[in-house]
């Protein structure tokens, strides 16, 4: 934690430590008062000092006051979420939904925690939608929206039959609930967290790159069943995608990351095309796990690695550029649901003070399609 002497000591360089450091003559007072100066500065800087109102950021009390003022978050949250998602795969249009008449939701991802949204401490468990990973950076959901619950009100709204299958183990369950519906939408997670907790096996970083909760072979049966199959992916990170991505009936891929508590709201408006999805991947998806530079999978019995960084700069896409390894899915990449181009575009140099590199382009976008949200 900030300023202990070795992390989740308890023992601090600040409080009693520093005002030893201080009478020892180790800290000198100018210093300590440059400290105090920096700390008061900030505080007067936002007007704290006057008619400022009483805030309380603790998730984990939930009768403090907050919001008191204003309230304009829950809507944040939602179009943030929204904003987030990433579009891999939409086969002719498959996306956005118009009114289906029928449909269904399936894996456990989709629904509710069986023990609530703060069930776990420190979100260390994962049992429903996956909104919030796991540590001690975590807080507590005021609530949390699942997408079962927000597909089930407009589903009302559109005359939808809507049916779901919460059990991501029981494949044959699963392909009978997504039989003979206009379209299945599976849900699969992958969480990782801090360390000092271990969730299905993974302490802190994940042990691998699948779904977690047997996603992929959840995904394979209902495509089996279903030649309208939608996946929705809320996950930490890069999955491998191989064992089905290519799957003729897998007709889109939403890539939902972690959405906070809006989660099901969020997704809703991207699926039905409230919201054009435009957010673009933030790292590349491997066809396979040793297409990634580094390979650190260890555990507490094994020996210390050692990792000397040979591959220096060529993180991510540059390695993948530079052993020319062809991604399945690219660092940037996202589509939409509309179409655009790139047209008269200009360069202009500028020279960075300090590396020389160009700093400065200008050109034009025409949107050629329905919607200008793309760009």
């Amino acid at each position: 934690m900030p300023g202990d002497i070795k992390f989740r000591s308890g023992d601090s360089y600040f409080g009693a430590n520093l005002t030893a450091y201080v009478q020892n003559g180790t800290v000198s007072e100018s210093r300590l008062t440059d400290m105090a100066e920096r700390i008061v500065a900030a505080w007067y800087l936002v007007g704290q000092d006057k008619n400022y109102p009483d805030l309380s950021f603790d998730a984990f009390r939930p009768l403090d006051p907050i919001n008191s003022h204003i309230d304009v978050q829950e809507d944040h949250y939602k179009e943030m979420g929204a904003a987030s998602i990433v579009m891999l795969k939409n086969i002719d249009q498959t996306l956005p939904l118009k009114k289906p008449i029928s449909m269904a939701l399936i894996g456990s991802d989709a629904g509710p925690s069986r023990r609530g949204p703060n069930g776990y401490t420190d979100r260390g468990g994962i049992d429903g939608t996956l909104a919030m990973g796991w540590g001690s950076g975590s807080a507590d959901f005021p609530y949390l929206i699942s997408p079962l619950e927000s597909f089930q009100q407009r589903a009302k709204a559109d005359h939808t039959s809507i049916g779901w299958w919460l059990n991501d183990w029981d494949t044959a369950g699963a392909a009978a609930a997504a039989s003979n519906k206009d379209v299945a939408i599976v849900f699969i997670a992958s969480d990782s967290g801090e360390e000092y907790i271990t969730v299905d096996g993974n302490k802190a970083d994940r042990n691998n790159l699948t779904a977690w909760n047997n996603g992929d072979n959840l995904i394979k049966a209902v495509a089996g069943a279903n030649k309208n199959t939608v996946v929705v992916a809320h996950s930490v990170g890069p999955l491998i995608l191989e064992p089905w991505i290519d799957h003729p009936n897998i007709t889109a891929l939403l890539w939902a990351g972690i959405p906070g508590q809006e989660s099901g709201n969020s997704l809703l408006d991207v699926v039905y095309g409230d919201y054009n999805p435009s957010a673009k991947l933030t790292y590349t998806i491997a066809k396979q796990p040793h297409d990634y530079p580094a390979q650190v999978v260890y555990y507490d019995s094994s020996p210390q690695p050692q990792i000397p960084y040979t591959e220096g700069l060529l993180i991510d896409y540059r390695w993948f550029d530079s052993k020319n390894i062809t991604p399945r899915y690219e660092f940037g990449f996202g589509l939409s649901y509309t179409t655009f181009e790139y047209k008269d575009l200009k360069i202009s140099r500028a020279n960075d003070a300090i590396s020389g590199e160009p700093i400065w382009w200008d050109g034009g976008v025409n949107a050629n399609g329905l919607s200008t949200d793309a760009w």
